[in-house]
């Protein structure tokens, strides 16, 4: 009888520790990684507006009242002799509660992107309003 109890009582401690280990996964991704695959690759996001003038690049993006240059990143691709095409994405979130159906409009110079006057510059970012 006592070895029928003993093991009626390694069930219910058997079950627990097969619980226990099953809620354990491992990932092994390194945090510096992921940033290096950002930069390498950032998701453009959609923008209202793209309007390339002179050596200035003006964008209108999504706002919700506080979203500046700061919170916009831009990723510049030499695509052959003076063709470059520039991608925008936001980096940080605009957490502002001001209601901008138009969004804002954000402007770069060539310079500021390291694009050379005069070159050719296409934006990789889907327009839609």
């Amino acid at each position: 009888m006592t070895k029928n109890f003993s093991s009626l009582l390694m069930l219910p401690v058997m079950g627990a520790t097969l619980v226990a280990l099953s809620g354990c996964i491992v990932i092994d991704a390194d945090e510096e990684d992921l940033h290096s695959e950002l930069a390498i690759s950032p998701h453009y996001g959609t923008i209202k507006a793209a309007d390339i003038t002179g050596d200035t690049v003006t964008v209108r993006v999504s706002s919700n009242g506080c979203t500046t240059k700061e919170f916009i990143g831009t990723d510049v691709r030499r695509m052959n002799g003076d063709l470059f095409s520039v991608g925008f994405y936001r980096e940080k979130e605009d957490y502002c509660r001001a209601n901008l159906p138009d969004g804002v409009a954000l402007s770069w110079s060539f310079s500021e992107l390291g694009i050379p006057d005069g070159a050719e510059v296409s934006v990789r970012n889907t327009v839609r309003n």
